[in-house]
C-alpha cells in the first residue's frame, strides 16, 4: 500500500502535468469562411470556387467535412490530405457515408421494433396486462419484482426505471403522445403499447432481469423466428451471448447515427465475441481470417449482420437490402461522373463495408427465404439497367 505522502506527491505530481499540458494546448479560434477556405487550401484541398465552397461550409460545416474525412486521405495524423481532393470530394463522401448509415438506421429501427414486440408479448402474456405504482405488489401487475430474476441486483432499479417512464407518460408534457390519452381513457398501459415509448437501452435492460427460462423465449425468436425451433447444436448460452452482442452493437449504432456523428469501428465498445458469433453464422457470412483482421467484430458489416440475422420478414429483408443496393448504385454513379479514373470517391472505403457485403446479405435473405428471395433479386437485377459510363457519357451528348 502506498502511504499518505506519497499518494499526496503523486496527486500534486498529476495535477501539476495537467496544468502544464491545458498550457500548452493549441488555443480555441473562431474562423470566418474565408479563413476556413484558406486552410483548406493549405492541407491540399481543391476549392476552385470560393462561392460554392462558402455554401458548401455553411451546409455541412468545416468539421464534416475536414475532420471526419481525414481517415480517408493520409490518416488523422497527417495535415495534407494525400490524393489532392477538392471540396466536392469531401461533400460526396460526407453526403454518401450519411446516406448510406440512415438505411442502416432504419434497418435497426426495424429490429429494434421486433425485439419491443417480442419482448411485449411475453410480459403480456406471461405477467398481464396492467401494473400498479408499487413494484412489490404482486396483483395484476406485470412490474412486480416476483416476476423477474430477483437475484440480479439490477433488477429493482430498472423496474423502478420502468414505472418512472410510465409515470412521465401520465404528465402534461406528454399530452400529445397517444400512450398519455390512451392513459386518461383507461387509467392504464398495456405493456404493447407501453414499449413503444421505452428507449431501446431500457427495453434491452428490460430483457435483461427476465428470469431465464423467459429470457431463452425472447431470445430464441429473436434469433429463429417466431415460427421456428432453435437448433440443438446451439446452446442456450450461446445464443443469449449472441444476442446480447447484437443489440448492444445495435443501440449503439443507432445512437451515433440517430445524432448524425460518423460511424468509426474504432470508438464502438462493443463487439462480437468470437465463439457465440460462429456459432449463430454457419453459412459462410463470414471467416475466422475475416474476423481476425476485425471484419465483423463491430465494424458496420458486423451491424449489417445483426441486422439481417433479426429480420424475419421477406418484404423487410427485401426492402432492407434494396434500398442498401440502390444507395452503392447512386455512389458508384456520383463516382464515375466526378472522379471516374481517380480514387478520391472509394465507395466502401467511404463507408467502410468490405467488397462482398451484399452478395453475402443477399445469401442470407436466400437461405431464409428460399426461391422466393432469389427470383426477387434475380428480377431486381435484370430490371436495373447495368449502369455503363460510356452509356451516361452518350447522354449527355
Amino acid at each position: 500500500m502506498l502511504s499518505m505522502a506519497t499518494r499526496l506527491l503523486s496527486a500534486t505530481h498529476f495535477q501539476e502535468r495537467a496544468r502544464n499540458t491545458i498550457i500548452m494546448l493549441k488555443p480555441i479560434i473562431f474562423r470566418t469562411y474565408e479563413k476556413q477556405i484558406e486552410f483548406m487550401r493549405n492541407r491540399g484541398i481543391r476549392v476552385p470556387d470560393e462561392h460554392e465552397a462558402t455554401e458548401a461550409l455553411s451546409t455541412f460545416s468545416y468539421y464534416s467535412l475536414v475532420n471526419l474525412n481525414k481517415h480517408l486521405y493520409g490518416g488523422l495524423d497527417v495535415r495534407t490530405f494525400l490524393g489532392n481532393p477538392s471540396i466536392l470530394d469531401l461533400q460526396l463522401c460526407h453526403m454518401i457515408n450519411m446516406s448510406f448509415f440512415q438505411i442502416v438506421l432504419k434497418g435497426i429501427l426495424y429490429v429494434e421494433t421486433s425485439f419491443k414486440t417480442k419482448l411485449s408479448y411475453l410480459i403480456s402474456s406471461q405477467y398481464g396486462v396492467t401494473s400498479k405504482d408499487d413494484i412489490y405488489d404482486p396483483n395484476n401487475n406485470f412490474l412486480f419484482r416476483g416476476h423477474y430474476d430477483t437475484e440480479d441486483s439490477r433488477t429493482n432499479g430498472i423496474l423502478k426505471s420502468l414505472l418512472n417512464k410510465q409515470q412521465y407518460l401520465q404528465s402534461d408534457e406528454q399530452e400529445h403522445a397517444y400512450a398519455h390519452h390512451f392513459l386518461l381513457r383507461n387509467r392504464q398501459l398495456p405493456p404493447w403499447i407501453f414499449i413503444h415509448d421505452v428507449e431501446f437501452g431500457l427495453t434491452i435492460q428490460w430483457y435483461n432481469i427476465l428470469r431465464e427460462e423467459d429470457k431463452n423465449n425472447v431470445c430464441a425468436k429473436m434469433i429463429w423466428g417466431e415460427t421456428n425451433d432453435p437448433p440443438s447444436n446451439v446452446s442456450r448460452k450461446t445464443a443469449k451471448r449472441f444476442l446480447d452482442d447484437a443489440l448492444q452493437i445495435l443501440r449503439e449504432y443507432r445512437n451515433t447515427i440517430a445524432h448524425g456523428e460518423r460511424v468509426f469501428p474504432s470508438e464502438m465498445r462493443y463487439a462480437f465475441s468470437e465463439e457465440p458469433l460462429f456459432a449463430i453464422l454457419r453459412n459462410g457470412e463470414l471467416t475466422r481470417d475475416e474476423y481476425d483482421v476485425g471484419i465483423g467484430l463491430n465494424d458496420p458489416y458486423a451491424c449489417l449482420l445483426a441486422i439481417t440475422t433479426f429480420i424475419h420478414d421477406p418484404i423487410l429483408m427485401f426492402n432492407f437490402l434494396t434500398e442498401l443496393q440502390q444507395q452503392l448504385d447512386f455512389g458508384e454513379r456520383i463516382k464515375h461522373a466526378i472522379d471516374p479514373d481517380g480514387d478520391n470517391l472509394d465507395l466502401l472505403r467511404i463507408i467502410g463495408i468490405p467488397s462482398f457485403t451484399m452478395e453475402r446479405l443477399k445469401n442470407i435473405s436466400h437461405d431464409k427465404f428460399g426461391d422466393v428471395s432469389r427470383y426477387y433479386f434475380t428480377l431486381l437485377e435484370e430490371s436495373a439497367r447495368p449502369f455503363a459510363g460510356e452509356d451516361f457519357d452518350k447522354n449527355l451528348d
